[in-house]
C-alpha cells in the first residue's frame, strides 16, 4: 500500500503545470493507493478520490494521540505519518521532503 499526500493530489485535480502530469502518470501506474480524508470544499472528493483509485483511511484518536507526540515532522505531516505507521505502511507518495526526514520511503 502507498500513502498519497495531499498535495500529490492537489496536483492531480488542479492540473498543476509543474506537476499535475507527473501525479497522472503515479495515479495511472501505481495501484493499493490510499489518504487521509482530505478536508476541502469539494463537497464530492469521497467520489473524487474513489475514481483515481484511492482508498480513504479514518482519522482516530489513535492516530491523533501519535502525531501529538511525535515532533520530528510538523503536527499536519505527523498526522498522515501516524496514518501511515499505524497502518502499516511504509511508501508515501509526496513532493514534501519533510518526510525524507523520518523512515519513511518516499517517491514523487
Amino acid at each position: 500500500m502507498i500513502y498519497v499526500d495531499v498535495n500529490v493530489i492537489y496536483y492531480y485535480l488542479t492540473a498543476h503545470p509543474g506537476f499535475g502530469e507527473k501525479a497522472k502518470r503515479y495515479f495511472e501506474e501505481l495501484d493499493d493507493l490510499c489518504t487521509l480524508h482530505a478536508l476541502t470544499k469539494l463537497r464530492n472528493i469521497p467520489e473524487i478520490l474513489e475514481e483515481i483509485g484511492i482508498t480513504i483511511l479514518p482519522l482516530t484518536q489513535e492516530v491523533l494521540n501519535f502525531a501529538m507526540g511525535f515532533e520530528k515532522l510538523r503536527f499536519e505531516d505527523a498526522i498522515h505519518y501516524a496514518t501511515m505507521k499505524l497502518n502499516g505502511i511504509d511508501t508515501i507518495l509526496s513532493n514534501d521532503s519533510d518526510f525524507d526526514k523520518v523512515d519513511v520511503k518516499r517517491i514523487f
